[in-house]
């Protein structure tokens, strides 16, 4: 089904019926997996990077309402894009860190070119501990607090979770080249409005869940503590990009509404390239 003729059968379903909605949004979108491709634009200094193409996913949420069929099959779509790079941004679970094992699973199975990182969300710093970073990283993906990685042409950075935790803007950046390009993860998308520095080609972030239950034309209905000024998208500030994903998990009502689970593929242009 295409996406226009989805959303006017959900915009009948959300005006007519209740419960009629709440069965679409529980039974049909929230099993969805959407691929959102995005061109993102780089100023002249961080040219270098036309091409590269990051991944996003995040808010699993998988103790919620988890679905291991929906992460596979999120799981392979990625690897089917042939990304350079997979950034995963937080809230692993809700409460119970039982369910990393069977989200990690999953999770290993993906194969970008230079590496997957997480970040911490502010439900696993709030309820999980240490069990994040022990199954992550037996899965094979690295998780950044307040750290960065640098490859020869970028550098890959993660902050903590602002709700949850205690992020570190000049720990992460310190030991980074000057001129290099950084890619940074980042739970809380509002975090976009309080920093400022040129090198961050692009952020990414999720937290929001694009709203998950939306109405239409008015779009997200509730939206989180720094999570209000950016609910989903690109935007850009002074050079930089923030993108916010939907995330693909669902977090106390186990629906989704004009809101389907996401993965973010994003390609990095130079000035000139972008697509018209």
């Amino acid at each position: 089904m295409n996406i226009s003729r989805r959303k006017s059968i959900a915009h009948i379903l959300f005006y007519g019926s209740p419960l009629a909605s709440f069965g679409y949004g529980s039974l049909i979108e929230k099993r969805l997996v959407s691929v959102t491709k995005k061109e993102i634009p780089l100023q002249e200094a961080h040219g270098s990077l036309d091409g590269f193409r990051v991944a996003v996913m995040g808010d699993f949420h998988h103790d919620d309402f988890g679905d291991n069929d929906l992460i596979r099959r999120a799981v392979e779509k990625i690897n089917a894009e042939g990304v350079d790079l997979v950034m995963l941004v937080g809230d692993f679970v809700s409460e119970d860190p039982r369910a990393l094992r069977p989200l990690c699973d999953e999770l290993q199975n993906l194969r970008p070119q230079l590496g997957t990182f997480a970040v911490h969300g502010n439900h696993d710093r709030w309820h999980v501990g240490s069990a994040l970073g022990t199954h992550l990283t037996d899965a094979g993906i690295r998780l950044l607090s307040n750290e960065s990685v640098e490859f020869p042409d970028v550098v890959v950075a993660g902050l903590d979770s602002i709700w949850g935790g205690h992020p570190d803007l000049p720990a992460t950046f310190k030991n980074t080249g000057k001129d290099k390009p950084i890619i940074a993860g980042w739970h809380e998308p509002d975090t976009f409005n309080m920093y400022q520095d040129s090198r961050v080609a692009l952020q990414v972030s999720g937290h929001t869940h694009g709203g998950q239950i939306c109405a239409p034309v008015k779009g997200p209905i509730l939206l989180p503590r720094y999570g209000k000024i950016y609910p989903y998208g690109h935007y850009r500030k002074n050079g930089s990009s923030l993108f916010v994903t939907r995330g693909v998990g669902t977090l106390s009502v186990p629906a989704r509404f004009l809101c389907p689970p996401e993965i973010a593929i994003l390609t990095l242009r130079g000035h000139g390239s972008i697509a018209s």
